[in-house]
């Protein structure tokens, strides 16, 4: 059988995704025959929940959402809507009452552009359900074709022509509610398939464990929304309208609204199951029933077994890509290795940080090409001083050491390497952090490709930058020592050939009679200032080897922090990956385990067995970082890699990676483990198969009370049906039969022959290990231990371990359950004090509903009592007598704001038939008007109170006086009770 899955609201958009995940972990992978053919059209007004990268929509890292033409957004701007309502006069009313002043009502709404419950606060008081009619209006072709194409593309999957159409609400959301009725009426007129049923799943408003409160009007309108459904299901609108609360049918076990939505999504799981829908359309039923549900299962939970196996997988790839430290027995850990030396002089020396890199003696390809270096400082230096010692031949030997020193003077100005030093040594920023820059790719991609084939760990890397960031400091302060130094000793040669240059040009020198201390001198000066220049420069090349230096540290310091980011964002995904795969594991009570036959000891083995064992971890873990920096790309880098490691397109793409490796058909064994063990304890303690099968009846309690003595009054009988769904035994393999036969032929055979002493060449046939199967105690004492009546009982397929006990309970009537009452309550309430608002709330205005309960008619008359006396004192009511009989009458005269009459309306002969003749939509009427006069005066003034009190009083007096005797008390105590609540009213004072 088909099904299609019409979410309407949030709560309807959540319960197909809790669907769909048990869904995807129950059938994925297995035949397709046994995968039940389910479609969804899922309706909203607000876009968060619908769009592509919804929360929702993630499992195990993969979305898995309805195709975006069955996802319906429900929006419409002012311009649509005014054009429908042009065309539409009976929608008129969904935006204003009775449909007049609709054109203004419109313009203060303004666009749908939001949620509903949004939306709606635009117009005060306004029932959102009538918003919601309108835009189905607006937007039901889009509708028709998302319902359209869910149906074509059941049909191509299976040839079954049937179809039941599941509509899912919440009766006090905005959006669901509003859109349920007109939902059904729109399946009415045009079917979605020759062959289909419809069936309602709504849950009511209720008071959240969590503290969460209904939402204001949600419990009336819900009420409204329930008598709908029941005038809908006299016209045959559906079959079965399944109801949800808070509390289970014994008035236990509260559920927050969570846990209904996903109890909801458990009981959808098995009503679109292959055969369990089957025997439900069976059943024999009639048109139009409200019914209650409850299930309960025994089985492992295959979607959180998978869930916390991939997550440790995960855990066990973020642990490598971190550390990389492997330890026996345990796997890829999450701490680092011990501390060990790192020889850093071939990696600087790659890198572009030796000294001789730093002092510009190294070419860097990436800038400089293959171009050699030129000579060094020392060899530079002997060139010039070579040649300038050959210029100053040809000079007067009494000027020789001026000239040679004049010449040391311009090559360190202009003639070293052709430009100076300061030329050479003093380059602009810009080429220097280019430099820098190089050498940080040089740097990172060494260590990405060093990470990226596993030989060095995330942590690694970022541990050696930081040695390699310790030493470049180190060097700094020797490099600042040398080269105060060379600029101690320029300052003293310096002087020594300020010394050397004056007695060159004393008197003995000049009369040239010293030719001997005259060469002597020169070849000192030519020393000085040869040392000279060196100290010169080398403390100018110091200079630009710590700028260089400088600008290095910033751009590896830049390095190290995309390195520590990267680390920082594995940590934190680590951090939440642990917290998922523990949050995943069964509870530490069994009692608490909610129907898990998984333990936490049993997961801990399979664990080891699909994830840590040392070759399925080193293989799971190849294919998985593979993968990685294949989604990476090849021009990545750590930069990159900190910025997408921590979206979560890349975090759901890596946890669907971890989930591939872990398939639910690999997972079987888990759960035929999970099964075995559980049947285990039922043969071997009959005390705990008591308790397990006790624990079940407890949960398969329907999710709604209902009286007994109530509905035995009723005309339809309820009707409970249980539904116990079983395992069908293993059934033995007969191709493993076949070959036992053929073994057991050939072995005595051999025998016969001679050749079985072991010398022969006799065939050796392996017989497969057979799984000891226990089988489940006997159906019919299952059956006898759950003790219900009428349960019927179903086999599940082979291999399938789980026990599943589905209760439904049909033929409620509605007046027979306590939270109908107590929405009843709510309504009554509102009704009483809301005025002629109260009949906003049903979404066609003349509409004549079945009521649920019977009125509390004492309660109208009183409040009618306080109205009309309130409405009297205003002089909303006049006195006048009937032109044909007449008799008195008391009149209700509207005006208009000039003051001119617009009607008249006859309540009665006097006050008193007034009350018990009130019509419902006559007492509104009067009840705004006396809420509009009360709130045009000041009814905070002593004399207004005074006089309001004393109109009452006289009307009052007049009521008793004109009474027979003997009802003069009781008329007495009605009206002096009812003017006390007006008084209360008037002083906006909370009335009970």
């Amino acid at each position: 059988m088909n099904h299609l899955i019409l979410g309407l609201g949030g709560a309807g958009i959540r319960v197909w995704q809790a669907l769909q995940q048990r869904l995807q972990a129950r059938v994925e992978g297995g035949p397709i025959s046994r995968r039940p053919a389910v479609e969804a059209v899922l309706l909203d007004t607000d876009a968060r929940p619908l769009a592509d990268n919804a929360p929702g929509w993630r499992v195990l890292g993969v979305r898995s959402m309805p195709p975006a033409a069955q996802r319906v957004l429900l929006t419409a701007d002012g311009e649509a809507l005014a054009s429908l309502l042009q065309a539409r006069t009976d929608l008129r009313s969904t935006v204003a009452p009775d449909g007049t002043g609709w054109m203004a009502r419109l313009q203060q709404l303004g666009a749908v552009d939001g949620p509903l419950s949004r939306v709606a606060l635009r117009l005060p008081g306004w029932p959102t359900r009538r918003l919601g009619r309108l835009l189905l209006s607006l937007h039901q072709a889009r509708v028709r074709c998302a319902i359209d194409a869910a149906v074509q593309a059941l049909q191509a999957r299976t040839s079954d022509p049937t179809l039941t159409v599941h509509v899912v609400a919440h009766l006090g959301g905005t959006t669901g509610a509003g859109l349920l009725l007109d939902m059904l009426a729109l399946l009415q007129r045009h079917p979605p398939a020759q062959r289909f049923d419809v069936q309602v799943h709504v849950e009511l408003p209720d008071l959240d464990t969590a503290g969460d409160h209904p939402a204001p009007l949600s419990e009336v309108q819900a009420y409204a929304a329930l008598r709908e459904l029941q005038a809908a299901a006299q016209s045959g609108a559906f079959s079965l309208c399944f109801l949800g609360a808070m509390t289970d049918e014994r008035g236990l076990q509260p559920r927050d609204a969570a846990g209904r939505e996903q109890r909801l999504a458990d009981w959808l799981f098995h009503r679109v199951g292959e055969a369990a829908s089957a025997s439900t359309s069976a059943a024999a039923r009639r048109t139009g029933e409200f019914a209650a549900y409850g299930v309960a299962e025994r089985s492992a939970d295959r979607h959180a077994v998978r869930t916390h196996l991939s997550h440790e997988l995960m855990l066990r790839l973020l642990a490598q890509l971190r550390y990389n430290h492997w330890r026996a027995g345990l796997g890829f850990v999450a701490h680092p290795r011990a501390g060990g030396t790192e020889v850093l002089g071939d990696l600087l020396n790659a890198w572009g940080l030796s000294e001789a890199h730093f002092q510009l003696a190294v070419p860097l390809p990436e800038i400089d090409g293959d171009a050699l270096p030129t000579l060094s400082i020392e060899q530079e230096w002997k060139m010039l001083e070579t040649h300038f010692v050959g210029l100053i031949a040809l000079v007067a030997p009494s000027r020789r050491i001026n000239e040679l020193r004049r010449l040391f003077d311009q090559g360190l100005a202009e003639r070293f390497r052709g430009q100076g030093i300061e030329a050479v040594f003093d380059q602009p920023d810009h080429t220097l952090r280019r430099r820098a820059v190089v050498v940080r790719q040089r740097v990172e991609t060494s260590l990405w490709e060093d990470w990226r084939q596993g030989r060095r760990a995330l942590h690694d890397c970022g541990q050696l930058l930081a040695t390699v960031l310790a030493d470049l400091a180190d060097r700094i302060e020797p490099m600042r020592q040398e080269q105060r130094g060379l600029e101690t000793q320029a300052t003293v040669l310096n002087r020594q050939l300020d010394t050397l240059e004056q007695a060159a040009t004393g008197p003995l020198q000049a009369l040239g009679l010293l030719r001997g201390v005259r060469e002597r001198d020169l070849n000192e000066a030519t020393t000085l200032l040869r040392e000279y220049a060196l100290a010169r420069t080398r403390s100018s090349a110091i200079t630009l080897s710590l700028r260089l230096l400088a600008e290095v540290q910033s751009q590896l310091t830049t390095l190290q922090g995309m390195v520590d980011a990267s680390e920082m964002a594995v940590a934190t995904l680590a951090e939440e990956t642990d917290v998922a795969a523990t949050a995943a594991l069964p509870p530490l009570n069994v009692a608490d385990a909610d129907g898990r036959l998984d333990t936490r000891e049993l997961l801990a083995h399979w664990r080891t067995q699909l994830v840590t064992r040392e070759s399925v971890q080193r293989e799971h873990l190849r294919v998985l970082r593979t993968g990685l920096f294949t989604q990476l790309g090849e021009q990545a880098s750590f930069r990159v890699f900190a910025q997408r490691f921590g979206e979560q397109d890349t975090c759901d793409a890596l946890l669907g990676a971890c989930a591939r490796r872990l398939p639910p058909a690999a997972l079987q064994p888990v759960v035929s483990a999970a099964w075995d063990a559980w049947v285990m304890r039922l043969h071997g303690e009959s005390d705990a198969a008591a308790r397990d099968l006790s624990s079940l009846l407890t949960r398969a309690s329907a999710g709604l009370a209902w009286l007994p003595t109530v509905a035995g009054r009723d005309t339809a009988a309820v009707v409970v049906q249980d539904l116990l769904r079983v395992p069908a035994a293993p059934q033995p393999d007969t191709a493993q039969e076949a070959m036992a036969e053929a073994s057991g032929a050939s072995e005595s055979s051999s025998s016969e022959d001679g050749s079985g002493d072991g010398s022969g060449g006799a065939l050796v046939v392996e017989r497969p290990v057979q799984r000891a199967v226990p089988a489940l105690p006997s159906v019919a004492e299952l059956v006898h231990r759950i003790g219900r009546v009428q349960t019927q009982v179903q086999e599940l397929p082979e291999g399938q371990g789980e026990l599943v006990l589905l209760r439904t309970v049909r033929g409620l009537p509605l007046q027979a359950l306590p939270r109908v009452q107590e929405l009843h309550l709510r309504h009554e309430a509102h009704r009483l004090q809301a005025g002629r608002a109260a009949l906003w709330l049903q979404l066609d205005d003349h509409a004549e509903l079945p009521e649920l309960l019977a009125a509390d008619v004492d309660a109208q008359k009183a409040r009618a009592r306080s109205v009309v006396l309130l409405a009297e004192a205003f002089g909303l009511l006049r006195e006048d007598s009937d032109p044909v009989s007449g008799e008195p009458m008391l009149l209700h005269v509207r005006l208009d704001e000039d003051g001119f009459e617009l009607d008249r309306v006859c309540l009665g002969r006097g006050p008193v038939e007034a009350v018990e003749q009130s019509r419902e939509r006559v007492l509104h009427d009067l009840h705004d008007a006396v809420t509009l006069a009360l709130q045009a005066q000041d009814m905070q003034q002593i004399h207004t109170q005074t006089a309001l009190r004393d109109a009452m009083r006289q009307r009052i007096e007049l009521l008793r006086s004109q009474a027979a005797p003997v009802q003069r008390d009781a008329i007495s105590r009605d009206w002096n009770e009812a003017a006390r609540a007006a008084m209360k009213l008037a002083r906006q004072e909370t009335v009970q």
